[in-house]
């Protein structure tokens, strides 16, 4: 399996900002995220790995490079401004491609990477836009997409929950649904597909917050999203919340029915979010129980 990976890199701090890639005190934390969301990932997911082997009886043990069937053949490019990035610290990787985008509007970095990932598709089986600070820990990820894809006709793009782990409590979603729903957003439809699979059907449905910050397309699914843009010289008629959406699940809205798994069986298909944005938030005060009769 061929797969391609975009990820757009961007790191300018500015004074008071809440976002991660314009925060000084984040630039350890970004550093070691894009670590891992490069070689990270490459490391991961390729058909190289090594193994402890004895030379013999009484001999060395050496570690030795073996290849395996359930790896892919994994490219990523890295989409970065040389003058806003934090790639330099990041190791050579024949696998790894350093691009810069070439433009002085850093906001337009994401929707770069993800118009060069649709238009190099067609070489691909599968291609996906990651943001860089996502780590896909899943060895069966890749081939768990390939299959849904199969599973269906090729209208649903079925994307990953984005988590956290808070220490001593476990994982939190990220992208959650607004209670009530959101009946003014087209895509809120209530929509549920099961998928069979062997320890259970997986159960997907229409999420009301459809980023992940990435996406996940099988060939036949990239080329119709590519064919789309093209056709409208890859210029939308609609915003979402920022540049990083608009470049994740704004190119799919338009096209695709956006699934992603039921809460219940996010660990079926998930990636790792390396940032603690969970500390924004206060836990949820469980309700009183209810008052004995006197």
């Amino acid at each position: 399996m061929k797969v391609l990976l975009a990820i757009p890199h961007v790191f300018a701090p500015k004074e008071g900002s809440l976002y991660s890639s314009q925060t000084e005190a984040k630039r350890g934390l970004k550093q070691e995220a894009l670590l891992k969301a490069t070689i990270g990932n490459l490391n991961r997911h390729r058909r190289r790995h090594w193994i402890h082997a004895s030379l013999g009886k009484g001999q060395k043990v050496v570690n030795r490079e073996l290849q395996t069937d359930t790896g892919v053949e994994l490219t990523i490019q890295l989409f970065t401004p040389p003058q806003a990035s934090l790639a330099d610290g990041l190791p050579e990787d024949p696998d790894l491609q350093r691009l810069d985008p070439q433009v002085e509007d850093l906001t337009q970095v994401p929707l770069i990477a993800s118009r060069h990932l649709l238009e190099q598709a067609e070489a691909y089986d599968l291609v996906g836009y990651l943001e860089d600070d996502l780590l896909i820990s899943d060895p069966e990820f890749f081939a768990k997409l390939l299959y849904l894809d199969r599973c269906s006709d090729g209208r649903y793009a079925f994307l990953p929950h984005r988590c956290e782990h808070i220490p001593g409590r476990g994982d939190v979603i990220l992208s959650g649904d607004p209670d009530g729903g959101r009946p003014d957003l087209f895509w809120d439809t209530g929509e549920e597909i099961s998928i069979p699979w062997p320890l259970g059907e997986r159960r997907f449905y229409r999420a009301t917050n459809p980023h992940s910050g990435c996406y996940f397309l099988a060939r036949r699914q990239a080329l119709t999203v590519r064919d789309y843009w093209h056709q409208r010289q890859w210029m939308a008629p609609f915003q979402l919340s920022g540049p990083l959406e608009q470049a994740g699940s704004g190119m799919l809205l338009p096209i695709m029915k956006i699934m992603k798994p039921i809460p219940s069986h996010y660990r079926f298909l998930t990636v790792q979010h390396q940032d603690q944005l969970w500390q924004r938030h206060a836990f949820e005060e469980a309700p009183a129980p209810p008052s004995g009769r006197k």
